[in-house]
């Protein structure tokens, strides 16, 4: 990983600049490298969160700030010091980035889409249904039980669709998925 960006500061770079670099660095693969941005940046400007929702609509950098957002919530972010996370999920049902649906799909569980987040989180939900890779499908599945449970106007719905995942789907990632909906 390109060491530059941790220099941020005495190279006169802006943080967003800094914080770009680190994600352009990442090679996608290597938790212990994506985990010390986190460490060493989200401390360093409070609108650290925020400039990763905005990422979230670079190609280049959103798989990288959709992990960090997932990470960050893991090491200990409460959910309501995220920004609104409306433009992140749009940006994902557009995207073509696997990770990045991933990522948003897996942060969904601890939103609450009762609310103004229902249409954007329904987007990605249904748009990555029909992702050719089985762990999206699986996160995609549990997506639409959260939202059949918050919305009983989209139950029946879901519950044919989790019901037909139920007898096609051979994935085992995808079976343990559908065995924790309640639908």
């Amino acid at each position: 990983m390109d060491e530059d960006w941790r220099n941020w500061e005495e190279d006169g770079l802006e943080f967003e600049d800094a914080l770009a670099e680190a994600i352009e660095a990442w090679d996608g693969k290597s938790k212990a490298d994506i985990a010390e941005v986190h460490d060493t940046l989200s401390q360093a400007d409070e609108d650290y969160l925020d400039i990763l929702v905005d990422y979230v609509a670079e190609d280049d950098l959103s798989d990288g700030a959709t992990w960090l957002l997932k990470h960050a919530l893991e090491k200990g972010a409460a959910v309501s010091d995220l920004p609104d996370l409306s433009s992140a999920l749009e940006a994902a049902t557009r995207s073509t980035r696997w990770p990045t649906q991933l990522h948003l799909l897996q942060i969904l569980p601890r939103l609450d889409l009762a609310g103004d987040l229902r249409k954007p989180a329904q987007g990605l939900v249904f748009t990555t249904l029909a992702s050719p890779r089985a762990m999206v499908r699986a996160w995609a599945y549990a997506g639409a039980d959260q939202l059949a449970v918050a919305h009983a106007d989209l139950r029946m719905r879901v519950m044919k669709i989790l019901d037909r995942a139920r007898e096609e789907e051979t994935a085992a990632s995808i079976q343990a998925r559908l065995r924790q909906c309640k639908f």
